[in-house]
């Protein structure tokens, strides 16, 4: 068995591992050995545990610095819930502390002729309308879902500022000017009356719903977008959290060799005479980040490529990975040219491991689980952030590797923001240029700092 990564694991106690093993599910297992490793550690009886134990594995979590803390510790309460529900298994439920700031009337709480409306609303959003903007897409299911609940929440706001849930019976009446007023001046107190993007896309969803589907005077729309500018934060570009992730990335060139040659190095160590579940898993994420080192598009079109529509190969030494632009986000057609060394990795793959993953099921999806299905881009892009994180020590993300590749790009050619606007898929210069001239302002700088330094040199040279 792959030794436990976890060092709280090194507390576990007999009785721990003996309950371990009971645990079917991976995912639960590795959520329960840092929890149930923190108890041991003190001393807690593991029939006795409960919520204030759940606080004390989050705090320790904090002190070690683990990425989202407050998560793996709901996930190790769940993974615990799961368990107690069966016989034998010592204490009951845990309660896991609630992160919401704000509650959310549930959909199945609003009023029934308003849920049918919501429901008429989001289904014209799934299908293509001929008659509609050509410029709109129809929407994900994961979008719909997402619209569907912030819905809830711009009646929730409405409801607290005094409206009567009852009298919402259609998104017509969620529209109505006092309504409208109430919902905004409610979004501008929540967000301490400074800019907010999550406040900025309610008010953009509101106006959407009142343009679109309510078909509310312009009056209520110039209210809207009044409001929806002055919550919309006006800085444009790369966010400062993945820039900070970017220079740690960057400005350490052991860092960045490693990244780079992690796919490689990752193909020659796995065992190819006896392929595992584990080495399969291993190569799989070795070429997904192949992919997005060369080829950096999002992670939608990651998750989503599949042998016989996306991967067009040449010969041994030469693919294509083409993406119509009915599948990209901004309806940009993308090719990208992959060579021989792609190839091998591709190969290696497809004919030696893939196999183990997709078994006897009909499928052509690049990037499939053990049960056969074709990854989410969420699911994807967490077995890629944490291959990263553990073989090189950095915290990378599917989207990061677009801002990588525009950075080094610009960092050996300064200055030439159209094939990097190429290579990412932008529609317009205007957005490259806002990413990343900052990054390529600081490498300006250094490089005039080692020009100050070439001639302090020749001062020190000068005899006294």
């Amino acid at each position: 068995m792959r030794p436990r990564s976890n060092p709280l694991a090194a507390y576990l106690t007999p009785e721990a591992e003996t309950l371990l093993a009971r645990v079917g599910n991976r995912h639960d297992r590795c959520h329960l050995v840092g929890f149930l490793g923190h108890a041991c550690s003190r001393g807690r009886p593991l029939g006795e545990l409960n919520g204030y134990d759940l606080a004390a594995y989050e705090a320790a979590l904090i002190d070690q610095k683990v990425a989202r803390p407050k998560q793996a510790a709901r996930d190790a309460a769940h993974a615990w819930n799961r368990m107690a529900a069966r016989p034998g298994w010592p204490g009951g439920p845990i309660t896991p502390k609630s992160n919401i700031r704000h509650s959310t009337l549930s959909f199945g709480k609003l009023p029934l002729s308003l849920r049918k409306d919501i429901s008429c609303y989001l289904t014209k959003q799934s299908e293509e309308d001929v008659f509609g903007d050509p410029g709109a897409k129809a929407l994900a299911s994961a979008t719909l879902k997402d619209r569907r609940g912030k819905i809830c929440q711009l009646v929730t706001l409405a409801v607290a500022a005094g409206v009567d849930l009852s009298s919402l019976r259609s998104l017509k009446g969620v529209v109505k000017e006092p309504i409208v007023r109430a919902i905004l001046e409610a979004l501008w107190v929540r967000s301490n009356h400074k800019a907010n993007a999550h406040a900025a896309n309610l008010a953009r969803l509101l106006r959407l719903i009142a343009k679109h589907h309510a078909g509310a005077p312009q009056a209520v729309l110039a209210l809207i977008n009044r409001a929806e500018s002055r919550l919309r934060p006006g800085k444009q570009g790369m966010t400062d959290r993945n820039r900070k992730k970017l220079r740690r990335i960057v400005d350490d060139e052991e860092t960045l060799h490693r990244l780079i040659q992690l796919p490689s190095e990752v193909a020659a160590r796995v065992d190819r005479d006896t392929p595992s579940f584990a080495d399969a898993i291993a190569i799989q994420t070795a070429l997904a980040i192949q992919i997005v080192l060369m080829a950096p598009m999002r992670a939608k079109n990651l998750a989503g490529l599949d042998f016989k529509h996306h991967v067009d190969i040449i010969n041994p030494a030469c693919c294509h990975i083409v993406i119509e632009a009915a599948d990209v986000k901004n309806d940009r057609d993308l090719e990208y040219s992959l060579g021989a060394g792609f190839m091998r990795l591709l190969t290696l793959y497809r004919d030696t491991y893939w196999p183990i993953l997709a078994g006897d099921r009909q499928t052509s999806a690049v990037f499939i689980s053990r049960n056969g299905r074709q990854k989410t881009p969420g699911a994807l892009g967490v077995q890629i952030a944490s291959f990263i994180k553990e073989h090189v020590g950095v915290d990378m993300h599917v989207h990061l590797f677009r801002h990588l590749a525009g950075y080094l790009f610009l960092r050996a050619h300064p200055g030439e923001y159209e094939p990097v606007r190429q290579l990412l898929g932008h529609k317009s210069i205007r957005t490259t240029v806002d990413f990343y001239v900052g990054l390529e302002q600081e490498h300006s700088f250094k490089r005039y700092d080692e020009i100050l330094k070439s001639y302090s040199h020749e001062v020190e040279d000068v005899p006294a």
